[in-house]
Formats: structure tokens, C-alpha cells, sequence
């Protein structure tokens, strides 16, 4: 992608540059005008060389330049040939694209002849169809048929269990009927006999009393004479049977009074308690009424608190379900504090990192800067661009030479001094850009532990919470 191609380039210049910064402070560390040798050579050599250490030096940087180029060469090489392969990649793609559209375009012709077939086909789709539709309404028309005749079996069916009910039932009246003419047989059977037994007794008293009346007659006759004593016994009975009726009047009178009496008794009493016991009832009655009201007000007060706690339910389902939906949101505000948090995290280690390296690449810039004066040119120290590189020295000896009588007797002290001081400035610059690295190193690194407590805290935060 080209925001990855671009990271890609960002850190090969990066790396490049730092290359570079580490090849110069290097070289220039250990062939550069402030090291051991070079001041050795300041104090005990002669100018010649001084020449030979920058030609050294010129050698060294151009080696490190060109061990430079020639990685950005392989580098470039290697992009070169991944976009020779893209580019092949294009080539079959763009083949097999004019490939497609060579089938297309002979298809197209194939295309008529499918044309004339699926009109054909469409034809005898619309018969199929409509011969389908055909056979659809027939099918209707038959499935109503059916059903008619299905309707019709049902009724019949029904018709015939009816009737096959109705012969059970008449079979069973015929059975019964059959069963009763059986007893009705055995009671007429019975009754002849009685009737002929009955005659028969009936006969044999006939004859009896028949006698009977012959033999009454005979004493009937015989009761003339006994009249008068007859009266007599009936008189004396008649006499017995008063007193005994009287007797038994009084008797009777005297039991039923007595018996009144205790019944009395027994109703005064059954009264009494008929009367407590109708007190009782009364008393129990209005207990029941007390209780019946008692029980309504308990059910009015049980359907009140019944309502309450429904209320009071319905109130406390809807704070739940408030209560839920405020944790959800929380809960997702929470994911997205956490995911900003996480994002920002890492957007700010990314800074960080940025803001490393583009202070470490300061530092080497500024390191760059401080020793560009000193550091020798490379042109100079070129053999090759001059053409006689000899004469040179000794027109700086004949020059140094006509000038010598002209200066006063003690200035040669005086370039060593400034070299010294030089060289002693420097390192102390190289201390301070040092100790500047390491106090933005303390500092980053303080803001790192910063960051990580900062994370550490909101992590135990969002877990207590």
C-alpha cells in the first residue's frame, strides 16, 4: 500500500542518514583534527603530513560514500527488479484480459444460434405451459369431483351407520320384546294354575259352607228354646263389659294425664334449651358477622398490600431495567474509553518513537554542524584532479619561507595553542551533546514509565470499577 511504501522509504532515509552520521563521527573520531595522532602530528611532524592525513581522510569518506551508494544501488536494483516483475505481472494479466474478450467476441456469434434455440425452446415452454394449464384446471375439476363424491361416501356412510343403529336397537326391542312375552308365558302359566287352584279351593269351601248352613239351620231351630237365657248372658255381659270400659276409661284418663304432665315437663325443658340454644345461635351469628367483616377488611387490606407489591415490583423492574441499561451504556462507554485509551497509547508510542529518532537525527545534525568547520575537504585531498600535485608543497614551503623573515620570533607557539584550545573545546562540546542525549534519554524514558503508570493506574481504576 502506499502508506506502508512510504513508512518503508521514510525509515530507509532514516537509516541512511544515520549511516552516514555514524561513518562521519567515526571517521572523524579517529582521523579527525582532534584525535591523539593528528595532534602528535600537529606538534612533532611537518606540513607534508598534514596534507597525507586529509588526503587519509578524503580516501575514507569517499569509501563510506560509495559503500552508501552502492547499498542504495543494490536497494534500487532490488525495486527495480520487483517493478520488472509487476510489470510482467501486468503484461500476462493484460494477456489474459485480450484473451477473454477473444472468447467474448467469439461467442457472440455462438450467441445467435443459442438465441434461435431458446426461441424455439420459449415455444414449446409456452405449449408446455399452457398445457400444464390445461391439465391444471382438469386436475381441479376432477379433485371437485372427487370431493363431491367424497361428500356423497360420508353421507352415505352416515346413512348407513344410522340404519345399522337403528337395526341394533330394534334387534334389542325385539330381544326384549321376545324376553317379556317369555315372562308374560310363565305369569299366565302361573296365574291358570293359581286360577285352577283357586277354583278348586273355592269349590271345596263352597261345599263347606255349604254344610255349615245345613247344620245351622238344625240348631237355628233348636235356639227357640234357650231365648230367655241368652238375654240373660247378654245382660250380664253387657254389665261386665261397663264396668271394664269404665275402669278402663279412668285408667286411660289418669295414664294420659300423667303422660301430659311429663310431656309438659319435657317441653318446658326442650323450651329452655331451645331458647339457649337460640341465644347460641344468635351469639355465633353475630360472631360470624364480626368475623365476615373482619375477613372483608383482611381481604381489602391483602388486595391493597397485593397492589402495593405489584406497584412497588413494576417500580423496582423498571429501576432494574433502567439500572441495566445504564451499565450497558457505561459498559460500552467503558470499551470505548478503553479502545481511545488503547489508541491513543499507541499513537503516542508512535510520537515517542518518532521523537527519538528525529532527536537522535538532531543530534547527529547538530554533532555534523559543530564539526564541519575542522573536518577537511575532500576536493582538496583529490591526487587525481590536479595535475601536478608535487609543485604544491613547495610553493607552501617557499611561501612559508618568504614569510618567515617577516614574522616576529615566537608565533609558532601560538597555532599550537589555538589547536589545543580547539581540541579541547571540542570534546568538551562532544561532553555536553552527550550529556544533552542522555537527559533526553532520562527524559523519555521518564515519560515512558509516566505513560506506563498512567496505563497501570487506569487499568486498576477500570477493574475496582
Amino acid at each position: 500500500s502506499p502508506q506502508k511504501r512510504k513508512i518503508y522509504q521514510g525509515c530507509l532515509y532514516r537509516s541512511i542518514k544515520m549511516d552516514n552520521c555514524k561513518c562521519f563521527t567515526v571517521e572523524h573520531h579517529f582521523m579527525g583534527p582532534g584525535s591523539y595522532r593528528k595532534r602528535r602530528r600537529h606538534t612533532y611532524s611537518q606540513p607534508s603530513s598534514i596534507d597525507s592525513l586529509e588526503t587519509f581522510n578524503g580516501d575514507m569518506t569517499r569509501r563510506s560514500e560509495k559503500e552508501i551508494l552502492q547499498a542504495l544501488n543494490d536497494r534500487f536494483a532490488g525495486y527495480i527488479e520487483k517493478v520488472r516483475n509487476l510489470e510482467m505481472h501486468n503484461r500476462n494479466l493484460e494477456a489474459e484480459a485480450a484473451a477473454l474478450r477473444q472468447s467474448q467476441a467469439g461467442r457472440a456469434s455462438v450467441g445467435e444460434h443459442y438465441e434461435r434455440e431458446l426461441c424455439d425452446l420459449r415455444d414449446l415452454l409456452q405449449q408446455l405451459t399452457g398445457e400444464k394449464a390445461r391439465a391444471a384446471l382438469e386436475h381441479e375439476h376432477l379433485e371437485e369431483d372427487i370431493q363431491h363424491l367424497r361428500v356423497r361416501l360420508e353421507d352415505e356412510a352416515r346413512n348407513r351407520e344410522e340404519l345399522e343403529a337403528g337395526v341394533r336397537t330394534m334387534k334389542k326391542y325385539v330381544e326384549e320384546c321376545r324376553l317379556a312375552r317369555l315372562e308374560l308365558d310363565k305369569k299366565m302359566c302361573a296365574l291358570e294354575e293359581e286360577a285352577a287352584f283357586l277354583k278348586k279351593n273355592h269349590e271345596e269351601e263352597v261345599a263347606e259352607l255349604l254344610a255349615q248352613i245345613q247344620g245351622a239351620q238344625v240348631s237355628f231351630d233348636m235356639r227357640d228354646a234357650l231365648k230367655a237365657d241368652v238375654t240373660s248372658a247378654l245382660r250380664e255381659i253387657r254389665s261386665q263389659l261397663d264396668t271394664h270400659a269404665s275402669k278402663s276409661s279412668t285408667h286411660a284418663e289418669e295414664w294420659f294425664k300423667v303422660r301430659m304432665e311429663r310431656l309438659s315437663e319435657a317441653a318446658r325443658s326442650n323450651q329452655n334449651a331451645i331458647r339457649g340454644s337460640q341465644e347460641e345461635i344468635a351469639e355465633y351469628r353475630r360472631q360470624l358477622q364480626s368475623r365476615t367483616i373482619e375477613l372483608e377488611t383482611l381481604r381489602g387490606m391483602k388486595e391493597s398490600l397485593e397492589r402495593q407489591r405489584m406497584e412497588s415490583e413494576d417500580r423496582h423492574q423498571d429501576d432494574l431495567n433502567s439500572l441495566q441499561e445504564t451499565i450497558n451504556q457505561l459498559d460500552n462507554e467503558l470499551k470505548t474509553t478503553k479502545w481511545e485509551m488503547a489508541s491513543q497509547l499507541k499513537d503516542y508510542q508512535e510520537l515517542l518513537n518518532v521523537k527519538m529518532a528525529l532527536d537522535i537525527e538532531i543530534a547527529a545534525y547538530r554533532l555534523v554542524r559543530e564539526e564541519k568547520p575542522s573536518a577537511p575537504k575532500p576536493e582538496k585531498a583529490e591526487p587525481e584532479a590536479k595535475p601536478a600535485p608535487k609543485a604544491e608543497p613547495e610553493k607552501t614551503e617557499s611561501k612559508k619561507e618568504e614569510k618567515k623573515p617577516e614574522e616576529k620570533p615566537a608565533p609558532k607557539v601560538e597555532p599550537e595553542k589555538t589547536e589545543t584550545k580547539k581540541e579541547e573545546k571540542k570534546p568538551e562540546e562532544k561532553k555536553e551533546a552527550s550529556k544533552a542525549e542522555s537527559k533526553e534519554a532520562a527524559k523519555m524514558e521518564k515519560a515512558e514509565k509516566s505513560s506506563g503508570t498512567e496505563s497501570k493506574e487506569s487499568k486498576e481504576e477500570k477493574a475496582k470499577k
